[in-house]
């Protein structure tokens, strides 16, 4: 029996009169806190034409307010000893520090000050835009960086969901201030903003003082916020990009887990089925992906699966690194292996599984950003926040049937497949993804 701490059953969500959900998650056992303020916007509300501006934001945000330029911002924080950063995903964008926990009011007025009263000056921008040009050269010209952003086209083909998160060089050079200023007013209203702290600080006090800075944030344009109520299309493609410069070849395949239709099971039941079918089939050296393409067959030396998640989509992912000689192999046994869980889960797997998940949960609830972040994402997904001891719960009742069917449901669907590397090409990655259609076997 796993001893749980009690952080989670005590969180605190009020929502303040504008829209704006206050999250408060003690956690006594520890002496630190974690205070972020997330907005629901990422790089799925950006156009060809503006993808990559929310990035872009993120980093001027830091670059000076209305009271203090970037270097009392980073000062500021520093003294306190805490720790700064922010990031932009898919659907959702966050600015957070973590320090003391009797320093959380000083690190929410800080906080607050960067996401509400930034100013984006002009010097600051023509700086930041090279140095994020640079970061986006950095990730074209690194294989594995670049398999994953071609995993995001092959999976949504050309729905803002399949553009970078990071955006494009071109777009990068062109954003002006004024791009900013409108980006922030259209998406950054009170009805997207959750203001959370997790960790071991004065509940009353931070709750009070997150509903005064707040409580006048502006609202969406047309007083109202249209949230996404169905995901991009799922497509399915293979591709490929081939660098001449590395030895090696970097496989991503995934596949759609989300069921057919939202109401078929309790969201967070098919969310943490999911996540197991993924432990389940990839998440360790027992595991049988990896215990098959690593330990039995030596075709690749890292190989393994993931459940990239967010709020109305989730995909299975598989990755692994081989030479080019191999990669047949190496998708063919992946594909028997994939078959092999849709007909039946192995009791000992699963009991991995569940152990695996509990543990990454238990551990993750020892850390303030991990649990901050957690209960973000919950809330994003499902308007409320599950309770750590209810979702361990949960964990231990999910039985095979329900894991054996994320496999059978995933794989009617055409695989999406990216690959890079030495020698990829659009060919390749067809008869690669021909062969996980077939599961394994060569062709007739």
């Amino acid at each position: 029996m796993v001893r749980l701490p009690p952080q989670r059953a005590n969180t605190l969500l009020q929502t303040l009169a504008n829209g704006v959900r206050l999250l408060a998650v003690p956690m006594p056992h520890v002496q630190s806190a974690s205070v972020g303020v997330f907005v629901h916007v990422g790089s799925r509300d950006e156009t060809p034409v503006s993808n990559g501006i929310g990035h872009v934001l993120e980093h001027m945000a830091f670059k000076g307010t209305t009271t203090r330029s970037v270097q009392a911002i980073n000062l500021d924080a520093e003294r306190l000893g805490a720790d700064v950063n922010a990031f932009t995903g898919k659907d959702s964008t966050g600015y957070f520090m973590t320090g003391l926990g009797r320093h959380a009011e000083p690190l929410l007025r800080m906080t607050a000050d960067i996401f509400l009263n930034s100013t984006f000056p002009e010097n600051e921008l023509q700086r930041e835009l090279e140095v994020i040009r640079q970061e986006a050269i950095e990730y074209e010209e690194d294989p594995e960086d670049a398999s994953s952003e071609l995993l995001d086209r092959a999976i949504w083909g050309d729905d803002p969901m399949g553009m970078p998160v990071i955006g494009t060089v071109g777009n990068i050079q062109g954003f002006t201030r004024e791009d900013l200023v409108r980006h922030v007013q259209s998406h950054y209203v009170a009805e997207k903003t959750v203001v959370v702290a997790a960790g071991n600080f004065d509940v009353d006090a931070w709750l009070a003082l997150a509903g005064q800075l707040f409580k006048a944030m502006p609202g969406s344009p047309d007083r109202s916020v249209t949230l996404p109520t169905a995901t991009a299309k799922y497509v399915g493609q293979p591709m490929a990009r081939r660098f001449t410069q590395v030895s090696q070849v970097f496989l991503n395949i995934a596949y759609p887990v989300a069921p057919e239709k939202q109401d078929e099971m309790p969201q967070q039941r098919w969310r943490l089925a999911a996540t197991l079918a993924a432990n389940l089939f990839g998440g360790g050296m027992s595991a049988p992906l990896v215990d098959t393409v690593r330990e039995q067959l030596g075709l690749a030396y890292t190989a393994h699966a993931t459940l990239d998640i967010g709020d109305i989509w989730a995909n299975f992912v598989v990755h692994a690194v081989t030479t080019p000689d191999k990669l047949d192999a190496l998708v063919a046994a992946t594909a028997e292996v994939l078959r092999a869980q849709a007909k039946s889960i192995a009791p000992v797997h699963l009991e991995r599984a569940k152990n695996q998940l509990t543990v990454s949960r238990v551990r993750a609830a020892e850390r303030t950003y991990a649990t901050m972040e957690q209960a973000v994402e919950e809330l994003f997904a499902s308007a409320c926040v599950t309770p750590m001891s209810e979702a361990i719960a949960m964990i231990d009742t999910i039985q095979a049937d329900e894991v054996q069917a994320v496999f059978e449901r995933m794989l009617v669907n055409p695989p999406a497949l990216a690959i890079t590397g030495k020698g990829a090409s659009v060919r390749t990655a067809r008869r690669l993804a021909a062969r996980l259609v077939r599961g394994g076997h060569p062709e007739a």
